[in-house]
């Protein structure tokens, strides 16, 4: 057995003792633990496992920060924006030969209903494809995080979408100036950005 594997047992036993020299030791022996397979000594502090397995869950689970949140909104838009360009020069042909008068309409609030809509079908399809099935996006493997629930598990395809529509919200993007590093759309659906 290592040391590393034997601290494990250490660091929960109510008779360690710490020596700033050797680290923890046995408060019994004054020595560093040296057993093989298991310690007769051995006597579990609830307590101190307890605070352990928090601080490795808070580790794992820490929510990242507005200027990564920042960096996953740009990097998503250039892909939605690309994925926009791509949908648009297979649904322009097709929208001149059956809706010619939105094509070459002066009414501009129809013109911008349809964008609207568009985009948004667009948002949908991204966030919910993406998040659905890995909890990534392209922006979040760039930066190396995911989507969790507030338990830290894999959000379920309901959670998600709610996630999504959430984003249409106008201005939802300045939900994130305020105090908590989350936006409405992490709030109402009950997510969190972490490192992944």
């Amino acid at each position: 057995m290592t040391r590393e594997e034997r601290l494990s047992f250490c660091k929960i036993c109510k008779n360690q003792k710490l020596d700033f020299k050797q680290g923890i030791v046995c408060g019994l022996t004054n020595a560093p633990a040296n057993f093989e397979n298991s310690c007769d000594s051995f006597d579990e502090d609830i307590t101190l496992k307890n605070e352990i397995i928090f601080q490795e869950f808070e580790n794992i689970h820490e929510t990242v920060g507005k200027g990564i949140r920042l960096a996953n909104y740009l990097l998503d838009l250039i892909f939605i924006y690309i994925l926009g360009y791509l949908i648009g020069l297979m649904i322009g042909p097709i929208l001149v030969n059956i809706a010619p008068d939105l094509i070459y309409s002066t009414n501009t609030s129809k013109i911008l209903l349809f964008e609207y809509a568009l985009g948004a079908f667009i948002n949908m399809i991204y966030y919910v494809s993406f998040e659905a099935s890995s909890g990534r996006t392209i922006g979040k493997y760039i930066t190396k995080t995911k989507v969790v629930t507030l338990d830290g598990e894999k959000p379920n395809f309901s959670v998600i979408v709610m996630r999504s529509l959430c984003r249409l919200i106008p201005f939802e993007g300045f939900s994130f100036l305020g105090a908590e590093d989350s936006g409405w759309h992490d709030t109402f659906s009950k997510t969190k950005v972490v490192k992944a």
